[in-house]
């Protein structure tokens, strides 16, 4: 797997598992992951680093990870927290 398409795959599973965790849980529940905003930008970070570390060693599979983590928590962040503001 080339690294482009290491991220792509990963972004594309995050959003996968997003819209299908998403699909069963109204609006209004009150559900643990969705913690402060600082625990998105954290975990947004850390797939960044993962994505580079992975691009840098070439590790499709360390790629896949961090491009994983940052879009679910970009999808988390952007869906839960930016319009209750």
């Amino acid at each position: 797997m080339t690294p482009a398409g290491a991220v792509v795959a990963g972004t594309a599973a995050a959003a996968l598992y997003f819209k299908e965790g998403e699909r069963g849980i109204p609006a209004t529940a009150n559900c643990s992951y969705l913690s402060p905003w600082t625990t998105d930008a954290a975990a947004w970070a850390a797939g960044a680093v993962l994505i580079w570390r992975g691009l840098e060693s070439d590790d499709p599979w360390v790629t896949f990870a961090g491009a994983a983590i940052a879009t679910l928590h970009v999808a988390q962040f952007a869906a839960h927290k930016v319009g209750a503001r």
